[in-house]
């Protein structure tokens, strides 16, 4: 019989106002999976599971999971091929990591089927190598929550280079999303290219600010400050019609905070507890139902465990 091997990989919140492609967060309730068997013909294919919410490229070669699987066989010497099964559990252009999940339980899924020969630190460059193919450059925002669980704080330039930072409060959030399609590099290209030195000041102490918030579990004022964000998220706002509605119903039903995930559509609200994130997260279901879109809304926590395999 052919031996499967399983990983795991969490969906992830990214940005959180200040933190643009620095600071993210796993998540624990959506989740993708990777499934691979060993061959010994020399080459890679990928299918879908249909009972998935998503399906995307079966091409090897335009797939994250499978390009980050690559990476892995190639870094261990492995010389034979593969046949990969994603379901997927987290929408693509839904702003909460879709594709650096699938990348990121790829990498992991041949390394255990290769009988882990490498760490998670080791596979993080496997797993950019895989999100790379998607967002057209290499980002860890939402790559390296999801491997390593956490709240993670990292180098754009450098994204191999990150911290873990540490909390003494629950963070509870709830969650949106939409069904509108965003995608990242559509999103991106709305940016500006340059902002004012004073600009830059603002925000560096804004995501300072937050960091320091974060590690003295200091909720009201993580929920505060992932509202000032006057550079990245107006703009991405535009493309989310319900997005002001939706962040009004969320701090009228009590959330301490609300903004975009990523570059959209979801939306997350931090609360203060597992009940008030159930109540918040109706409140924003209502308000986008209102402007008659569909969306999902649940209420979630941070993953402290990340990617794992079986």
């Amino acid at each position: 019989m052919e031996t499967s091997f399983s990983a795991f990989a969490p969906a992830s919140l990214s940005n959180l106002g200040p933190g643009f492609d620095s600071l993210g967060i796993g998540l624990s309730t959506w989740k993708d999976e990777v499934r691979v068997v060993l061959i010994q013909e020399p080459n890679f294919s990928v299918s879908f599971d249909p009972t998935g919410c998503w399906s995307g490229p079966i091409d090897p070669f335009r797939n994250t999971a499978s390009v980050s699987a690559m990476h892995v066989a190639t870094k261990a010497g492995y010389e034979g091929g593969a046949r990969m099964t994603i379901q997927k559990g987290v929408r693509a252009g839904s702003g909460l990591g879709s594709s650096a999940a699938s990348a990121v339980a790829g990498a992991l899924a041949m390394n255990a089927a290769l009988g882990s020969p490498f760490s998670k630190t080791e596979l993080i460059a496997s797993c950019l190598a895989g999100e790379s193919v998607v967002s057209g450059a290499v980002h860890g925002d939402n790559v390296l929550p999801s491997l390593m669980g956490g709240i993670v704080l990292v180098e754009p330039d450098s994204p191999t280079t990150f911290q873990h930072i540490q909390t003494s409060c629950l963070l509870h959030f709830a969650i949106l999303l939409p069904n509108i399609e965003v995608f990242t590099e559509e999103a991106r290209s709305l940016l500006p290219d340059h902002v004012s030195l004073h600009s830059a000041a603002i925000w560096a102490s804004r995501l300072a600010q937050l960091v320091l918030a974060i590690s003295n579990g200091d909720l009201s004022r993580i929920g505060q400050l992932v509202m000032e964000d006057d550079i990245v998220e107006p703009v991405r706002a535009r493309l989310i019609k319900p997005y002001r509605d939706i962040k009004l119903a969320a701090l009228k039903e009590g959330a301490l905070g609300c903004a975009l995930s990523g570059s959209g559509p979801a939306m997350f609200a931090v609360c203060d507890s597992e009940d008030s994130a159930l109540r918040i997260s109706k409140s924003m279901h209502l308000a986008c139902m209102r402007h008659h879109i569909e969306s999902l809304a649940i209420s979630d926590h941070v993953n402290f465990v990340g990617a794992f395999s079986n």
